[in-house]
């Protein structure tokens, strides 16, 4: 059984330094890995410096790496329904030049990640996949693409096609417009069945893990906070989070940047933090990369799944919202629990934890809480 580690973060907070020093430290140990880019930015080659194309190269001993590009994957894999695409749009007038660009629809990128990383678990040939995501929010937005396709993939696609079947006859007495063959459909099926398969490997626990990368700013943490809750909502593992260019101790910067540290190490818990302080200079090239993920992992294995249990659950039952925290070493009395807008704040004695409220729970009120065990129980009202 292979392994999946896909790395994300706010753009800026090292996140691509972090996948290639990642894989560069497992290929050190012996593993065959493989690092893809899918941030548009591909800062992967930089900081490999090596010159990396859209399909995967060779760059150390057991390294690989490939930067996603968007117009050789839709030529590689949507072949059959960009055409369709440039003919329907020839035929509206468009110049051949117009419509290769307007083919190119939004979310083709997302599903080219997709087809990418699910191919190569399917063929097998490497370890380990490192991905180097995009920042938060288009990760996000990638990982739920299948759950927002569902229902038009399940119920809209088949009908349209046996619709199409009835009406393509007819259709063409009357028009010259291209219309969608049966070819097209089943490289449209045949697309969306890769995307579901690589969907459930993601959500696959043991297969695979989703690292968040941060830093211990406001800005960053909040929206790592966020992700953090839509990720394990969506259904999938954090591991790890990688709290990242921590300052030295003796250093002005620490002092302001201390809460936060405090802040993070509360917040996501019980998944485990690394703490990765400041270093000096760039981290570019295969060497310097495999040190810096030696510093980063010390005697741990990367490629080892880190934490997954869940850290919370969310159920409604009788008209009302119920969400279990999972903390540490709980104490039986009741703890404060306070709102501030999306922010739950949870005290207990010294100990103060910070959990990001998902969109469902952000206008009801708390009606009452209990805990049992390690679990505390908040109440929301319908």
């Amino acid at each position: 059984m292979g392994r999946i580690i896909l790395f994300t973060g706010k753009g800026g907070v090292g996140k691509t330094t972090l996948s290639a020093a990642t894989a560069a430290y497992l290929s050190e140990l012996g593993k065959k890995v493989l690092v893809v880019s899918v941030d548009p930015a591909h800062s992967l080659s930089d900081v490999l410096e090596r010159e990396i194309g859209p399909e995967p190269v060779k760059i150390d001993k057991n390294l690989y790496a490939q930067e996603i590009d968007v117009y050789f994957s839709v030529e590689k894999f949507w072949g059959k329904l960009q055409e369709y695409l440039k003919s329907l749009l020839r035929w509206q007038g468009i110049d051949n030049i117009m419509a290769d660009e307007l083919a190119i629809l939004p979310g083709m990128e997302e599903v080219c990640a997709f087809l990418w990383i699910n191919k190569h678990y399917e063929e097998k040939l490497y370890d380990i996949i490192i991905v180097d995501s995009a920042p938060t929010g288009e990760t996000l937005r990638f990982l739920s693409l299948p759950d927002a396709a569902s229902w038009w993939i399940t119920k809209i696609l088949p009908l349209q096609r046996r619709l199409m079947r009835f009406i393509r006859p007819a259709a063409r007495m009357v028009t010259d417009m291209p219309l969608p063959e049966e070819e097209t459909y089943d490289a449209l099926e045949d697309l969306f069945r890769q995307v579901y398969n690589l969907y459930h490997l993601l959500q696959n626990p043991e297969i695979s893990s989703v690292r968040l990368v941060t830093n211990p700013e406001k800005m960053v943490l909040r929206e790592t906070e966020k992700a953090y809750t839509y990720l394990h909502l969506f259904g999938f593992n954090v591991d790890a989070i990688f709290l990242n260019r921590i300052p030295p101790e003796d250093s002005p910067l620490y002092e302001y940047q201390k809460p936060y540290v405090e802040r993070i190490l509360k917040a996501f818990e019980p998944t485990p933090v690394f703490l990765i302080p400041q270093v000096k200079g760039e981290i570019l090239g295969i060497e310097k990369l495999k040190e810096f993920g030696k510093a980063v992992y010390g005697d741990r294995d990367p490629s080892s799944v880190f934490f997954k249990d869940k850290p919370f659950e969310i159920e409604e039952r009788d008209g009302k919202c119920y969400l279990r925290l999972y903390l540490k070493d709980i104490p039986e009395e009741m703890p404060d629990i306070l709102r501030k807008e999306d922010d739950l704040i949870i005290k207990i004695r010294n100990f103060k934890k910070h959990f990001f409220l998902p969109r469902s729970l952000i206008n009801k009120e708390i009606e009452g809480a209990k805990i049992k065990g390690q679990t505390l129980e908040i109440v929301f009202s319908s």
